[in-house]
């Protein structure tokens, strides 16, 4: 939907020392993976993932880093803010046995592909991995949906010190099994995961992936046959698909349009995965 709605911020939550979220009530009729355009009409219109959609609202969950996201954070319910949206491409919902593999801010979108994929009645295992505790968002949200979470920080100071990757490569090479995290205090040790030994497990069917892309880049090489999806963030101006600026080499993906959510057959065709990304310019920028 391209058309402009100016919409009330019904609600603004704290998610971390500078992650908001912020709700609006509007039958958005949004699916996991898609985004909005939003703007305060006082510079520019930003590109922003859909953390949760129900029958008549939508949040979005912010990290405060630039002019634009700085303007929003000092933005209180009640004031008026502009969007355009849903876009873009949205997540297969997998009935099966899913991992989903997040990694700081970039994990946003995943909690409304968990609810989906609850919904429908899968098996799920969430890594949630951030550079420290403060970093970490949804872990509480998460719990809620009764799902297996697995919570890891590079610096030790929440869950376990180690990447979500290294994680997922033994998750899905069978070499243990995630049990749910649930306690407010719970650490990632003996408890977290237990060692299957004679009992015959089923592979995953599905892997999805939020995140940095370099994080993705690195799963990419630990998934092997199975299926995935990753979810994509490249500079956006029109969301349409006109401008070009989202454009990923060599196919041409428009990522507003086609993407965000691009699926393995895609993923595997893009030669600028893991390598660059453009600024507002076209300019490639190396990773």
């Amino acid at each position: 939907m391209n058309k402009r709605i100016t919409l009330k911020i019904a609600k603004i939550e704290d998610e971390t020392h500078d992650i908001k979220t912020f709700t609006f009530k509007h039958k958005l009729n949004a699916k996991p993976g898609q985004f909005i355009m939003i703007t305060d009409f006082e510079g520019g219109e930003k590109p922003l993932s859909i953390s949760d959609c129900s029958e008549d609202e939508f949040s979005i969950t912010v990290k405060k880093i630039g002019e634009f996201t700085s303007r929003l954070f000092q933005k209180r319910e009640g004031d008026f803010m502009s969007i355009r949206g849903a876009f873009g491409s949205s997540f297969f919902i997998s009935d099966g046995k899913v991992l989903l593999v997040g990694g700081g801010y970039g994990s946003i979108p995943l909690y409304l592909l968990a609810k989906y994929l609850s919904e429908a009645g899968a098996d799920i295992s969430v890594i949630n991995g951030a550079r420290t505790k403060n970093d970490l968002v949804f872990c509480d949200k998460f719990r809620e949906l009764g799902i297996k979470l697995i919570i890891t920080t590079d610096d030790g100071t929440y869950g376990e010190k180690v990447s979500s990757v290294d994680v997922a490569r033994k998750i899905l090479s069978n070499q243990l099994v995630p049990k749910p995290q649930l306690g407010n205090n719970d650490h990632f040790q003996a408890g977290a995961w237990k060692r299957e030994n004679d009992e015959k497990k089923k592979k995953f069917d599905f892997v999805y992936a939020a995140g940095p892309e370099m994080m993705m880049k690195s799963l990419q090489g630990v998934i092997g046959d199975i299926e995935y999806e990753f979810i994509f963030e490249r500079y956006m101006k029109c969301a349409i698909g006109i401008c070009g600026n989202c454009t990923m080499d060599p196919l041409g993906i428009r990522l507003c349009v086609e993407g965000p959510v691009l699926s393995k057959k895609i993923v595997e065709q893009i030669t600028e995965f893991g390598k660059y990304h453009r600024d507002a310019t076209g300019k490639r920028i190396l990773y």
